[in-house]
């Protein structure tokens, strides 16, 4: 069946933030073209995308680079489980094909400390097992999509009842016109070892990115590399975030935080097993934070979070206490990979109103 499809642009520095953009619908290329549906073999063999950086400044080796003064955050809270998925898990990758990819994966994680870049980190597959269906871990989930029919792999989270948040790579090119636009996103959240325990979800309606990751040509770093995708309700007419739960988000709280970091890297368990990555974050290039990370491609769009955490009570108040909020997503890697280091783009009023506006547009999905 065809898809009606509506993607908007972002646009900034103009009075209007916000301007429709000859997106998929109006692509004339894509008249009459269906949604894809990717095998077995597509679900285990898509690849990575990740964009490259050859060097980084100094301040990215400075410990120090913590911002000093008060600082102002905007954000709000997520949100756990409001019901029971009763849909049944799907298998989209069987074992046998699952074993050719990789040994055994689930074995006790095996954390490490520092790469060649410097900068310490702990790294460790999301365990046990069972912590991937359990707020927050449930909310994160590994995306399909297709750029030219070639099937691809990014991460994403679910940041409002019906939106992912992922990076704008893994939803346009960045060549500024609607022939970046890529097609066919699927989200699985809590994808584990071929099995999704909350189904497969095909049915987006909407995806944007931010007018600078558009228009600034595909390299990094790139100062607001993030999209959005709007998913649909499924038969029984909820929405994935009402089995998985949505975090929440924040900025400025990126550079000079510490941070958890989760996606589905494939050269780490064949991409099948969601991976974690805690650190500190120093400054990146630009508008950019970079910290120390041994997760490569299939980690893209996966979300960094302040406060990565269970609720407990006796916290302090105070916006450094806000717990599970995103703060940016995994944006670039190194072309040097001994250095085991990620960057992102730091959230500012640009993912603010790239959010508020498809909540504008699509009530229901917030």
């Amino acid at each position: 069946m065809k898809k009606s499809i509506l993607i908007l642009l972002t646009l900034f520095g103009v009075s209007s933030a916000w301007a429709d953009v000859a997106g998929l619908k109006n692509d004339p290329a894509y008249q009459g073209k269906t949604q894809l549906t990717a095998s077995a073999t597509d679900y285990a063999t898509a690849k990575g995308v990740l964009p490259l950086v050859s060097s980084l400044p100094a301040s990215a080796f400075d410990n120090n680079a913590l911002p000093m003064g008060l600082i102002t955050t905007v954000g709000e809270d997520g949100h756990g489980p409001l019901v029971a998925y009763k849909g049944g898990a799907a298998q989209l990758v069987d074992s046998n094909t699952l074993q050719q990819m990789r040994g055994n994966v689930d074995g006790q994680p095996a954390p490490d400390a520092v790469g060649g870049g410097g900068l310490q980190f702990t790294s460790s597959q999301v365990f046990p097992p069972a912590a991937d269906t359990f707020y927050p871990w449930s909310t994160t989930g590994k995306l399909w999509f297709t750029i030219n029919g070639a099937w691809y792999i990014c991460s994403g989270t679910m940041v409002k009842p019906a939106i992912v948040v992922t990076a704008g790579h893994c939803v346009h090119s960045g060549n500024g016109t609607s022939s970046g636009w890529y097609a066919n996103w699927q989200f699985v959240p809590a994808y584990r070892s071929g099995a999704a325990p909350y189904g497969i979800w095909t049915n987006w309606a909407f995806a944007n990115t931010t007018g600078t990751w558009y228009s600034g040509g595909g390299g990094v770093p790139n100062d607001a590399d993030y999209a959005v995708i709007v998913f649909g309700r499924n038969a029984a007419g909820y929405r994935i975030g009402d089995y998985t739960g949505w975090m929440g988000w924040q900025y400025p709280n990126l550079i000079g935080r510490h941070v958890t970091v989760l996606g589905y890297p494939a050269n780490l368990d064949s991409g099948v097993i969601n991976h974690r990555v805690d650190g500190a974050v120093n400054q990146g290039s630009g508008y950019t934070g970079v910290w120390g990370s041994d997760m490569t491609g299939g980690s893209s769009g996966g979300s960094v979070v302040f406060n990565f955490r269970v609720g407990y009570s006796g916290s302090p108040s105070g916006w450094e206490f806000n717990e599970d909020r995103i703060v940016s997503v995994v944006s670039y890697g190194h072309t040097d990979t001994s250095m085991m280091v990620q960057g992102g783009s730091q959230f500012d009023s640009r993912f603010q109103t790239l959010l508020n506006n498809t909540c504008a547009s699509f009530p229901w999905a917030c």
